[in-house]
């Protein structure tokens, strides 16, 4: 086994599993391309064998063959796929990684969704803040900000959002506080696509140990919901639930 192969069965074990007893199309892959949808339903019913796995692949591979241009969803779908198949068929898991790795290595903002769903731990945090600062068209202080939260407090108009809106100022209330400004300050462009990009960071920071950073991004999902500013992605209690049905 190559040590590409050994670092992704790591990184993709780590990653929240599909294992829904049904098929139900979920609504973030709703106006997506069929393939996808149907990768989505293959990966729903996978059974845990080797077959199983190899016809996941072949489909991932079809899927990238076909000239569809993917977009955050569809890479959320693929790299659950990666996920299921990999202790199955780890060489082609890695083949497929580099491929897409290449093919979107002059576009910044695909590049970032693509490993914002496969890495885990500080790298999905790093590149899933990069995706969303594209995906806002926010200049680099966004990123850096947000990467270093806990140096605003300079900026006196997100203090006194944090405690208006959550009655304290607090690491965790500033962070929400600064994401809460960013996304509501102007309509979304891509209203799904920061939904799923909100779940990846609160998966991030479960994953480095910031359980209490991911617990006010649950919220601010949740809160976001309500206002109509990103839709409803999950039916029931957990924001992962379109993971995890």
């Amino acid at each position: 086994m190559s040590a590409v192969s050994g670092y992704l069965i790591a990184t993709l074990l780590n990653l929240t599993s599909v294992t829904p007893v049904a098929y139900q199309q979920p609504a973030f892959l709703h106006n997506h391309p069929s393939a996808v949808v149907s990768l989505y339903q293959t990966l729903s019913q996978f059974s845990g064998s080797k077959a199983a796995a190899s016809e996941l692949l072949q489909q991932v591979d079809n899927l990238l063959t076909s000239g569809v241009e993917l977009q955050l969803a569809d890479m959320v779908v693929i790299s659950l796929a990666m996920q299921s198949a990999i202790n199955y068929h780890p060489e082609q898991v890695e083949q497929l990684y580099l491929s897409i790795k290449s093919r979107y290595k002059h576009s910044r903002t695909l590049r970032n969704y693509f490993f914002s769903c496969t890495l885990s731990g500080r790298q999905k945090l790093r590149t899933t803040i990069k995706a969303l600062r594209y995906s806002l068209s926010k200049p680099s202080e966004f990123e850096e900000k947000l990467s270093f939260i806990g140096h605003a407090s300079d900026d006196e108009e997100l203090m006194s959002l944090a405690n208006s809106r959550y009655g304290e100022i607090s690491y965790e209330s500033v962070y929400q506080a600064f994401l809460y400004r960013a996304l509501t300050s102007q309509p979304l462009e891509y209203p799904n696509t920061v939904a799923l990009l909100l779940r990846n960071l609160a998966l991030a920071h479960n994953q480095i140990g910031s359980k209490h950073i991911e617990r006010r991004l649950i919220v601010l999902i949740r809160e976001l919901e309500t206002e109509s500013v990103i839709p409803h992605l999950t039916n029931g209690p957990s924001v992962y639930s379109y993971l995890t049905p």
